[in-house]
């Protein structure tokens, strides 16, 4: 195809597998009609939170176990539960001694702390260090744990979020966020306690991030829970209505019991047909906000593989922004650094190098980045791919022209050898519907660096859309390597800068 002579082109939906080597476009068939691609029997868990909190996740677990019906069977976008044990063949088992308990006046008094960086700080402790406790000194170890938070926690938890002037508590800080900012790196602290508070003010101001940011190095698999989210009717307004709009209770068992199978070391299911032998990168930049003018941030990646699996990659923190174009992109060896701990451990984990390596960004990969990618892959046989993919809101968009339904999901406008339009959301046949609202946007593919075949690029790019373990939704809009890519960088940043090694994904979701 040249330059300039446009096709409008369609690829045909994604095929997932399952148990039995079976296969389905849509994760919620399969798995009721074949069951997930990889169980257990038993899958251990351990619960922590407040006691009313605890009573409620157990009162919601016992109703998974049998059907729930959808929220309108006349729609096919909306599935009715079948029941845990039916869809998983599989059971829950609270491990003995592995249910942790937090006392709610203790959760919202350091909550509701005055000074935020304290109050998330403090909150975050009072789960992470009970969590760390039973890890360290009890023999069974749960395969996921399941963290219920008060909706106080959520409300108060996050950067933009305040107290009540009248329900602040006073935290009785010495040290504060301004002296912070004030400080040479390495200054000594007269007083002991201040060196101590001064720590708070390194970590990141957002409850759910940090918790997971804490407990990387300790590798425990956790799910947070609100309250309200499994239990909406014990929390009415003045009206005497839930306080906050949740999904239906079909919906939120199938996200829930999916999310948990995967973190306990379940794979519901894996992409049908894609190339073996490929493996998938997805590039982050975070900025670090207390240093963001300076244009520090924090650089990592996502792996997965042709099975599904995937590592992100701590990298390191630097001032990785160009000037010129105000994108993020980094040195010749930094890169280099990076490609050659991602090459080694897909060694390390399949025995041999990737065929193809597809490098998904936001942004163009500058000369002196892509060298270096360059550079750690010339002693293997590995061919490396650079595709930039964004967001299309306004570049383009196309109607069919009855103008009574969006266009079909899988639609692709091709305008070049090197570039094309995506429609990831839309018209989907299995639904006979779109289940939306706006007028489909498709996402920009562009192979910027390396060569490839424009069709297969599309076509892998598709099917990552849909194994997005942290739901169980038909497709999302963007690929898996960039879904999370924002939610990694937050949690990669939100504690101070250090050594980790490779981590499987379930620990930043």
């Amino acid at each position: 195809m040249k330059n300039n002579c446009y096709v409008l082109d369609f690829f045909s939906e994604p095929l997932l597998e399952f148990a039995h080597s079976q296969k389905s476009d849509y994760c919620k068939d399969g798995l009721f009609l074949y069951g997930p691609l990889q169980s257990k029997p038993d899958v251990s868990y351990g619960i922590i939170g407040h006691e009313d909190g605890i009573k409620r996740f157990e009162k919601w677990l016992n109703s998974i176990s049998t059907y729930i019906q959808s929220a309108d069977v006349q729609k096919l976008h909306f599935s009715s539960f079948p029941g845990f044990q039916t869809i998983f063949n599989s059971k829950f088992r609270l491990v003995e001694k592995a249910k942790l308990f937090i006392s709610k006046e203790n959760i919202l008094n350091t909550i509701k702390l005055d000074n935020k960086n304290k109050a998330i700080y403090d909150t975050v402790n009072l789960y992470k260090d009970k969590l760390i406790d039973y890890e360290n000194n009890e023999e069974e170890i749960p395969n996921v744990w399941f963290v219920i938070i008060p909706e106080e926690v959520y409300s108060y938890g996050r950067p933009q979020s305040n107290v009540p002037k009248d329900e602040r508590i006073k935290s009785n800080l010495i040290y504060t966020k301004q002296m912070k900012a004030n400080d040479s790196p390495g200054q000594i602290k007269f007083f002991p306690e201040m060196s101590e508070q001064a720590k708070i003010f390194d970590y990141g101001t957002d409850f759910r991030r940090q918790l997971k940011a804490r407990l990387l190095k300790e590798k425990i698999s956790i799910q947070i829970i609100r309250e309200t989210s499994i239990a909406p009717n014990d929390f009415l307004n003045s009206k005497n209505e839930p306080i906050r709009d949740v999904q239906d209770p079909a919906t939120i068992a199938w996200n829930l019991t999916t999310t948990a199978m995967f973190k306990a070391g379940c794979k519901p299911w894996k992409l049908a047909n894609i190339r073996k032998g490929v493996c998938y990168i997805g590039l982050v930049f975070k900025k670090l906000d207390k240093i963001c003018s300076k244009g520090n941030a924090c650089c990592g990646a996502q792996m997965f593989l042709d099975t599904g699996d995937g590592l992100v990659f701590k990298g390191a923190i630097g001032n990785w922004l160009d000037r010129e174009s105000g994108e993020f992109h980094l040195t010749k060896d930094k890169a280099k650094e990076l490609m050659k701990k991602i090459l080694e451990e897909y060694h390390k984990g399949q025995g041999y190098y990737p065929k193809e390596l597809f490098i998904h960004g936001r942004t163009y990969f500058n000369d002196n980045e892509w060298q270096g990618f360059m550079d750690a892959v010339q002693d293997t046989e590995t061919k490396i791919i650079g595709i930039r993919i964004t967001r299309s809101t306004n570049e383009l968009k196309l109607y069919r022209l009855d103008g009574k339904r969006p266009i079909i999901r899988g639609t692709a406008f091709k305008v070049s050898d090197k570039k094309a339009y995506l429609w990831t959301s839309g018209y989907i046949e299995r639904f006979n519907t779109y289940p939306g609202f706006n007028v489909p946007n498709p996402i920009s593919i562009e192979i910027c660096q390396g060569d490839a075949d424009l069709d297969t690029v599309i076509k892998d790019i598709f099917s990552l859309t849909k194994i997005n373990f942290n739901s169980c939704a038909y497709g999302d809009s963007v690929p898996v390597t960039l879904k999370f890519a924002d939610a990694v960088g937050d949690i990669l940043t939100a504690a101070p800068y250090e050594e980790v090694p490779p981590l499987p994904f379930i620990y930043y979701i």
